[in-house]
C-alpha cells in the first residue's frame, strides 16, 4: 500500500482497471493466490457481497493450503486470473470445479 492510503489505492486500481490496465507482473507475482476457488453472494444488511473462497498460497497472514474468504470483491478480472478487494490483489488458481447440475440449484 503506498501513503497515500488504502482508498486512494483502490480509487487509482479501479479507474485504472476501467480504463482496461492490469495489475503488473510484479504486483501479480507479489499477490496471494487462492486455489481450488469459489465464489459466493453474501447479504450484509440490506445489500449484497461478493467473496471469493479457496485455499490460500503465498498469503501473509495465512499457511498455504489453509481455507480463506476474502473481504468484499471490488473488481473481478472477466478472465478469472485475479481479483481486487479493498487491501489485497489475489491472483486465481485452478477453479474448485463445482458443477451446477442439468437441473439447476434450488432457490
Amino acid at each position: 500500500m503506498s501513503k497515500t492510503g488504502w482508498k486512494s489505492d483502490l480509487e487509482r486500481d479501479l479507474e485504472a482497471y476501467t480504463l482496461g490496465d492490469e495489475p503488473s507482473a510484479f504486483e501479480m507475482m507479489r499477490a496471494a493466490v487462492i486455489e481450488e476457488w469459489s465464489t459466493e453472494v453474501r447479504r450484509v444488511g440490506k445489500e449484497f457481497k461478493l467473496v471469493v473462497m479457496g485455499k490460500a498460497r503465498r498469503h501473509s497472514d495465512y499457511q498455504d493450503g489453509d481455507r480463506i474468504c476474502t473481504a468484499a470483491i471490488y473488481w473481478f478480472d472477466r478472465h478469472e486470473r485475479w481479483v481486487r478487494t479493498a487491501h489485497r490483489l489475489y491472483v486465481l488458481g485452478e477453479q474448485c470445479g463445482d458443477e451446477i447440475p442439468i437441473d439447476g440449484v434450488d432457490l
